[in-house]
């Protein structure tokens, strides 16, 4: 008769995995609701506070709030994320979810 117990690096390993999987879907949805949702989405784009806030203008969008190196923008055209990226933002994200994760809404 032969009894199978879990062995605890085992079971570290599966949590570790499932937790790897839920902050991959997080990371999926911030990097991916910028292009899908509607014109008018808040976007979140870190980075250098002066190279982000010339993006945003150059992408044609306006700047909604700028705090510790992150710049919460908005745009009613279309596209917005893809114009950000191409004005020289270094990473665009969906703004509502990133301003709460980083402590940005008040």
């Amino acid at each position: 008769m032969s009894t199978t117990t879990e062995r605890p690096l085992h079971k570290a390993l599966r949590w570790g995995g499932y937790a790897g999987l839920a902050l991959g879907g997080w990371a999926a949805i911030v990097l991916i609701l910028p292009f899908v949702g509607p014109a008018g989405r808040l976007t979140a784009a870190p980075g250098d506070r002066a190279v982000t806030v010339a993006a945003v203008i150059a992408a044609g969008g306006r700047v909604v709030e700028v705090r510790d190196g992150v710049v919460l923008a908005r745009s009613e055209k279309g596209g917005f994320a893809l114009k950000l990226y191409r004005a020289g933002a270094p990473l665009v994200l969906e703004g509502r979810v990133a301003a709460g994760c980083l402590n940005l809404v008040d």
